[in-house]
């Protein structure tokens, strides 16, 4: 038996130097793989005459605690650590929309028996959510990825190694620790290449000719043609050893963070904390478009035909304050009506981080040119009034830095 104290998750960014990391405070994660195929016949023919599989469908959901740390937003994202550099420390939804990442689980039974890593390639962002689901909950963020392989190495570990290229020409990156054969002849399944930012997969070539932008392996030696100063080579195999420490306890960020630690404020005119929320909920959606071509079965083309966020607030009502803000009326007339609230409005969630006893600010979410989509109010015998408030808008930003969060 494998138990959640014995998996570990690592996630491999494919963009920039970034390395590959443990996920943190994760509270589920699992790989859905749906196997696709049409039946095929012919007029003649009792029965049918074969089956043509089409490409898998894998949806990948992973639900983590909110604990104010920016890491695994950066590793989808494909970045490097803005700390390093002075960098700009905002994700926004243009920087999830082409990137990739590996995430695999390393299973240990309770016997202390490695028993192999699952290893799901070449993922892709479709969507993540923020929810603060009451005024005692543990803030939690859900992220939707998706792909179209379902890998399972038994009893070895999924591997990497990388080459940072000085100088030009053909370099050489040896691995450690040392590849296993997968199958015939075959011992890495795929090497990538960064260069100025620009993400290459890299063509195997084992004849006798050495072709550019390629590579070959020999004696655990993967051989790159065609290097310029500055590449990245990132290569990933199987192994009988890991390849790094693979997990190690985070007793330095927050266990987690509560929905005490949030403040949430909105501006239309002008900037207003909002109080007496008993929920919020952020849910993002990319419409992916991602393409194959003739000739080839992997996915060759990756983009986003359109991005929505959708925000909910819910709150006992106790007047209409919020509904003012939202209609941006001076007051002078009292009458608000649905159909006049305006479409500009923005919205920030502010989560912090107790240090030493104080509060510091950990990271936000800013979302601009939000419309109202759905006004409600409930009531239900022997309890108070609710309202719910639904916006819609088709952009977000996330930060560390409360100064990139401001409103316009």
């Amino acid at each position: 038996m494998i138990h959640a104290k014995l998996v570990q998750p690592r996630i491999f960014p494919h963009n920039s130097a970034r390395q590959p990391e443990q996920i943190n405070r994760a509270q589920d994660i699992g790989g859905d793989l749906t196997l696709s195929q049409d039946k095929l016949y012919e007029i003649g023919r009792d029965g049918k005459l074969g089956v043509k599989k089409n490409t898998p469908s894998l949806a990948y959901p992973l639900t983590q605690y909110e604990y104010g740390s920016m890491d695994f937003w950066y590793a989808l994202a494909g970045v490097a650590d803005p700390a390093s550099g002075g960098l700009d420390e905002s994700i926004e939804l243009e920087d999830l929309t082409s990137t990739m990442s590996e995430i695999t689980a390393y299973l240990t039974d309770d016997d202390n028996t490695f028993k192999g890593t699952i290893w799901f390639p070449k993922l892709r962002v479709a969507g993540f959510s923020l929810n603060i689901g009451d005024p005692n909950a543990v803030v939690q963020r859900k992220f939707n990825l998706v792909g179209e392989d379902f890998k399972i190495l038994p009893a070895k570990y999924f591997a990497y190694d990388e080459l940072l290229v000085t100088g030009t020409g053909i370099k050489t990156l040896t691995l450690s620790p040392v590849a296993i054969q997968y199958a015939s002849g075959k011992y890495v399944f795929k090497v990538l290449r960064v260069r100025s930012g620009v993400v290459t997969e890299l063509v195997e070539d084992d004849t006798s000719t050495y072709d550019a932008d390629s590579w070959r392996y020999s004696a655990g030696d993967v051989i790159v043609q065609s290097c310029l100063d500055g590449d990245i080579i990132k290569a990933y195999y199987p192994a009988a050893t890991a390849y790094t420490t693979l997990w190690t306890d985070n007793d330095v960020d927050p266990d987690a963070l509560f929905a005490e630690d949030c403040a949430i404020y909105m501006k239309v005119g002008t900037s207003t904390k909002i109080y007496r929320l008993q929920s919020v909920g952020i849910d993002v959606t990319l419409d992916r478009t991602d393409y194959k071509e003739i000739g080839n079965e992997e996915v060759v083309q990756t983009g986003v035909k359109g991005k929505t966020v959708t925000v909910k607030l819910d709150r006992y009502n106790e007047g209409f304050s919020l509904e003012a803000i939202l209609n941006n009326d001076s007051g002078t007339y009292p009458y608000i009506d649905p159909r006049d609230f305006v479409d500009t409005i923005q919205l920030r969630v502010e989560v912090y981080k107790k240090v030493l006893g104080v509060s510091t600010f950990a990271m936000g979410y800013l979302i601009k040119e939000l419309s109202p989509t759905a006004l409600g109010t409930s009531q239900s015998i022997e309890d108070y009034s609710k309202m719910t408030n639904s916006l819609e808008s088709d952009n977000i930003k996330i930060s560390s830095d409360l100064a990139e969060l401001s409103f316009s």
